[in-house]
């Protein structure tokens, strides 16, 4: 047999070296095993080449998110817990059964600390409290109309979700777990609960009071609810990093709601509750001019709501440069003073307060006019911050006098002595 020395390297076998055996290491395989070849498989090595954007664009859209408690919880208690007091008092003992039942079992399931077994036992309760309420409200023959009870049975049930949504909002794991989802859900409850709460707080009112002015009442409640809900608020969850750009100008993705949702709460604001009076007094709104004078102020009153809540954001979606904004209060804002003071005075004063004016036509029409409507004129310049320089101050001054005089020349007061006051100032 040749000597392992003699044989050539393709039939020498394999001898494992020892320890007491030497090994050297060639530069070339010393540098072949600092740095591993393409081919060898290292385990921090990423398999995936696009997973380095993927978890940059997931940390960049969880950078916009951050879990904190709901913010507005007072502003929405506020508009939905007389709603669900109304739903409660109009479903009676099967719906206040239900309803308690299902959330004591909630509460036991959250003392257990099952988190996700006390969100769904809330919902549960929810949905069994309105099935409930459908067997024993009996809204079709309260209304005596289908297609009124009908909508009154989806208004009720859309009050009953935004009350889960709500509630759903308090479960800080869900914050957690399903960031996306609570954006929804705030944004859900800020576009929707104006519209729901204020039909209930209207449907409440004229249970009690009746049917003659429902629509004021309707105006009423839609001007609350829309400086609650419509003038841009910023997200509870939605990071406050970039509240340090743009000057200290909040961005507009910041804002709970969207520029869609600020149309809809603006058409709602004019419009509903003039359709609303339409709808319930089609037959006599033509009938004489306190009806004409009605319609009228259903919708310059709200008009003139809305110029003034544009003063606090309320048309950040139409324009944001504040010439533009400012022309179109004072020119609007003008036009539909001039509107409501004639149709207040035939609807209210003349109507309700002929007795106690003191001056013959037509001069009555005359000083009445100049007291509402200077009046009016002087509080929407300091309301928008008109009165700012002495002249504008000086031109205030001069028309509150002659206003003073004219009210109380008006109401009987002596002409004499109001000419030595106005002199004497």
């Amino acid at each position: 047999m040749i000597p392992p020395e003699l044989q050539t390297r393709s039939f020498r076998p394999y001898i494992a070296s020892s320890i007491s055996s030497p090994s050297f290491s060639s530069p070339s395989s010393s540098s072949s095993s600092s740095f591993p070849t393409s081919s060898a498989y290292s385990p921090n090595q990423n398999p995936n080449p696009n997973s380095h954007f993927s978890s940059h664009s997931t940390s960049s859209s969880r950078s916009r998110f951050s879990a904190s408690s709901f913010a507005h919880n007072t502003r929405v208690a506020l508009a939905l817990v007389p709603c669900a007091a109304f739903l409660l008092d109009l479903g009676g003992a099967p719906v206040v059964a239900t309803l308690t039942l299902g959330l004591m079992i909630a509460y036991i399931l959250d003392s257990l600390n099952f988190k996700s077994g006390a969100f769904f036992g809330v919902w549960a309760s929810l949905i069994a409290a309105q099935i409930a309420f459908f067997f024993s409200s009996s809204l079709i023959f309260t209304f005596n109309s289908i297609p009124l009870g009908l909508l009154a049975a989806f208004l009720c049930a859309q009050t009953n979700f935004l009350i889960g949504a709500w509630a759903s909002l308090q479960f800080k794991w869900i914050q957690l777990e399903n960031p996306t989802i609570v954006l929804a859900l705030e944004r859900l409850l800020f576009a929707c609960v104006p519209f729901a709460a204020s039909s209930i707080f209207t449907w409440a009112t004229i249970s009690a009071v009746g049917m003659q002015n429902a629509a004021y009442y309707l105006m009423i409640f839609n001007c609350v609810f829309y400086w609650m809900f419509a003038i841009p608020r910023v997200s509870s969850f939605k990071s406050k990093q970039e509240l340090k750009y743009h000057g200290g100008e909040v961005p507009d993705d910041n804002f709970i709601l969207s520029p869609l949702e600020g149309c809809f709460h603006t058409l709602n604001l004019l419009f509903f509750p003039l359709v609303f009076h339409v709808a319930s007094h089609y037959s006599v709104i033509f009938s004489s001019a306190a009806s004409v004078c009605d319609l009228l102020l259903l919708f310059f009153i709200p008009f003139l709501f809305q110029l003034y809540s544009s003063t606090r954001g309320a048309l950040w979606w139409v324009t944001k440069k504040a010439n533009q904004l400012h022309s179109i209060r004072v020119v609007n804002g003008a036009v539909a003073l001039v509107v409501i003071v004639i149709c207040l005075e035939v609807r209210v004063v003349f109507h309700s307060f002929g007795r106690y004016i003191q001056i013959p036509p037509p001069l009555n029409y005359l000083l009445v006019t100049l007291t509402m409507l200077g009046g009016a004129a002087g509080a929407g310049a300091t309301a928008l911050g008109m009165i700012s320089d002495a002249f504008s101050s000086v031109a205030f001054t001069a028309l509150a006098v002659i206003v003073s005089s004219a009210g109380a020349i008006v109401v009987g007061f002596p002409l004499l002595v109001c000419i030595l006051i106005f002199l004497r100032l």
